[in-house]
């Protein structure tokens, strides 16, 4: 999180593309993928309610008129998956009233510079921040709630973190580089697949080096015929002038490869859910032989304590 002085707003990640990378993590970590669309579903619940609908029925259709369930649906989803979410207030002409709340796409907003009184006035608002580091967008600036008398403000919601003023990190923060390793062990698996399931090969050529175009088109030709799963089963005809020139096939295979693989893939789904505290995988459809969650009555205790220590929590910031 930086503040950048020829522009007003205030850069998240590196490239003002973090909220890109936590949606990257979301949709290339599978175990990652379950627990937050499992904790978005605890956490909206049935949706909006009140305890006291029934003495005050009139504030409470109100309420539900302002807030659909899509709204809501959307902030509980971007405030899990991102730590933060935003909803637009909008008010009637005369700014007296607010006659409508809609949800806003976190990622679209960057905060602006705080004033001299510490309070961030205003967010930006851009479609694609890629397109705004390109110069082919300019992003709208959007009153913060409470700041202006504009017929449209900017409510942003985040827990208080130490250390974080502008935005807040995700409460799995530490998971992420497990997320993304679990990512790459798929990917792995998936060139292998590509590959013909085959160990990576050493081929030698012992009769003279052949000129550099040559090289280029020998390897080609190679890689065309035999990389893909498609390929996979294919045999190699080789014609040779005697035995001392003939070409040697030599696989060169990592030890121990289906070990370490199990390993990176049981330690990703561990570290992953210490990072989101599940009390048990079991409460989000991951089946797991550790933990709480193999009988009914811990299932029942983990489900509660799940309920204590992480759904409760997240309702109570977006509700207050």
């Amino acid at each position: 999180i930086k503040e950048v002085t020829n522009k007003n707003w205030v850069e998240y990640g590196s490239d003002n593309d973090y909220f890109q990378y936590l949606i990257d993590r979301y949709n290339g970590s599978p175990t990652n993928n379950a627990i937050i669309n499992g904790v978005i579903d605890m956490v909206y619940g049935k949706g909006l309610s009140a305890t006291d609908a029934a003495q005050k029925p009139d504030e409470y259709a109100m309420m539900m008129s302002l807030f659909t369930k899509d709204c809501v649906k959307k902030v509980v989803s971007d405030f899990k998956m991102m730590g933060n979410a935003a909803i637009q207030v909008i008010y009637n002409q005369d700014h007296s009233k607010i006659v409508k709340v809609e949800h806003i796409p976190v990622e679209t907003l960057r905060a602006e510079r705080c004033n001299e009184d510490g309070f961030i006035p205003a967010y930006y608002y851009a479609k694609s921040w890629e397109r705004v580091a390109a110069r082919k967008e300019v992003p709208v600036r959007i009153d913060a709630f409470g700041m202006s008398k504009s017929g449209i403000e900017i409510l942003y919601i985040k827990p208080y973190k130490a250390g974080y003023y502008y935005y807040a990190p995700t409460d799995y923060q530490g998971s992420l580089p497990y997320a993304e390793l679990e990512e790459e062990v798929a990917n792995c698996h998936i060139s292998n697949i590509k590959n013909g399931l085959a160990p990576s090969m050493l081929i030698n050529f012992n009769n003279g080096t052949p000129t550099e175009e040559e090289q280029t088109l020998i390897e080609s030709r190679i890689a065309d015929k035999f990389s893909g799963s498609s390929n996979a089963g294919r045999f190699i005809l080789a014609f040779n002038d005697n035995k001392e020139l003939a070409a040697t096939i030599e696989p060169v295979q990592l030890s121990d490869a289906s070990e370490q693989y199990q390993f990176l893939s049981s330690e990703c789904t561990q570290k992953i859910m210490v990072g989101h505290r599940v009390t048990s995988p079991m409460l989000l459809g991951i089946k797991d032989q550790t933990g709480l969650g193999n009988n009914a009555d811990e299932l029942k205790t983990a489900s509660i304590l799940f309920d204590n220590i992480v759904i409760r929590p997240l309702q109570e910031v977006l509700v207050s």
